[in-house]
């Protein structure tokens, strides 16, 4: 069977977006043990059958969550990445970041994931080999705006800088569930955002 014959169909991606898209707003209302394939399958409007022919268990529905996932940073970064302008780019869409990093309901599903990661190893190695492309992917895009000056500096340093990117965004997403407001207080926190970009995306 040649590759284009294995290749899932249009309707069957659509399916299994489907479910994970169930599965998210069942695991962000009852936390990933509480919820039940059967509560997922209603959820999806289709059989629990129908779901365990598109994934094995829970386990798999978590970690396509987390590839999705994965795709559509990696993918935002590429599209940044073709951008005449990368450092302005990031600067001007600062506010739109905050908004996407302070979702209370995508921060309960994301602190979910994690708990469940630092207790089962595949799930862990799922999530760690996430975060090992969106790392490389964020240290291009670094070495991108920094331009000739990033020769100036040792790998180590673009490393760090780009986990401190993460660490920003990521910290704004937990800082969410911390504090509730903290999505009403854009017009202060923004600009604060932005100035530290500036000086992580700068020599």
């Amino acid at each position: 069977m040649n590759a284009a014959a294995a290749a899932p169909s249009d309707r069957a991606l659509a399916r299994r977006q489907q479910v994970l898209d169930a599965a998210a707003a069942a695991f962000r209302r009852r936390g990933f043990h509480a919820a039940s394939m059967a509560e997922i399958a209603k959820t999806a409007g289709m059989s629990t059958g129908h779901i365990y022919n598109l994934f094995e268990n829970k386990d798999d529905i978590i970690a396509a969550i987390v590839e999705h996932d994965c795709a559509a940073v990696v993918q935002r970064i590429a599209e940044l990445q073709r951008e005449d302008d990368v450092l302005q780019t990031m600067l001007a869409e600062t506010h739109c970041a905050f908004d996407d990093s302070t979702k209370v309901a995508d921060a309960a599903l994301n602190l979910e994931i994690l708990a469940e990661a630092s207790r089962n190893p595949a799930l862990a190695a799922v999530v760690q080999r996430a975060q090992s492309q969106i790392q490389a992917k964020a240290e291009g895009l670094i070495r991108q705006v920094l331009g000739a000056r990033a020769l100036e500096l040792p790998a180590t340093e673009i490393t760090a800088r780009a986990l401190m990117v993460g660490a920003l965004f990521n910290g704004l997403t937990a800082m969410s569930v911390r504090q509730p407001d903290l999505a009403a207080m854009a017009g202060q926190v923004a600009p604060v955002v932005r100035r530290l970009l500036h000086q992580l995306l700068t020599p």
